[in-house]
């Protein structure tokens, strides 16, 4: 499994404050003030959904609510910070979230559409159900979580290439172009550096620990 730590909720402020922080971060929900702020608590309330989905909820209309959070959750501040949530995951770290336990509805849609968009299911302390309950993640979603952590410069593009699914096509250009920048394949045109990415990416989920040696021009081993 690529994320080895945990993630969870809780609407109780004796848990937060009882939480080991050794290997667990906190990360705040709370926008009313209720959680006893420290250097230790991460805010994440740019998690929340956005005032426009609020707006449709008040409307009664949950398709819009529902559009307007998932966008909210694609724009590129929301997927840096959960970039950063998932590579804490990928070293082993634990999260626990909290927010105040006034509002169903928004932990019900923050922990779909978390699920949804990034593959991470966060489990909620204490609910009845087992699959509310249980931290998981989506497999399907590992291009995701990796390419959010290269973005974020978490994985260099080895570490990135060797985790990188097999059978997972490559169709991020902004991924390719960055590992085009940080490897520099020895080739002349850009189809044939792809290929030589490609090739690479083959050879590295047979030896992980393959580092390429360096090229002067067209060929010549530099070391």
């Amino acid at each position: 499994m690529i994320l080895k730590g945990t993630i969870y909720l809780t609407d109780k402020e004796e848990v937060v404050y009882s939480a080991p922080r050794n290997n667990t971060k906190i990360v705040s929900l709370d926008e009313d003030g209720i959680l006893i702020q420290d250097d230790s608590i991460l805010v994440g309330t740019c998690l929340l959904p956005p005032v426009e989905s609020k707006i449709s909820e008040a409307d009664g209309n949950e398709q819009m609510y529902d559009y307007y959070y998932e966008n909210h959750l694609n724009e590129p501040f929301q997927q840096e910070f959960m970039a950063a949530l998932i590579a804490y995951l990928y070293k082993g770290g634990n999260l626990l979230l909290f927010l105040p336990a006034m509002d169903n509805y928004t932990k019900e849609k923050l922990v779909f559409f978390i699920y949804k968009v990034f593959g991470v299911h966060i489990g909620i302390l204490y609910d009845p159900n087992p699959m509310n309950a249980n931290c998981y993640y989506d497999e399907r979603c590992i291009p995701i979580w990796l390419n959010l952590m290269f973005v974020v410069d978490v994985l260099d593009p080895y570490e990135y290439l060797s985790l990188y699914p097999e059978d997972a096509a490559f169709n991020n250009q902004f991924i390719m172009q960055k590992l085009l920048s940080q490897i520099s394949p020895p080739e002349d045109t850009i189809n044939e550096k792809i290929n030589y990415v490609v090739q690479l990416h083959k050879k590295l989920h047979k030896e992980p620990d393959l580092r390429p040696v360096l090229f002067s021009i067209k060929g010549e081993n530099l070391c």
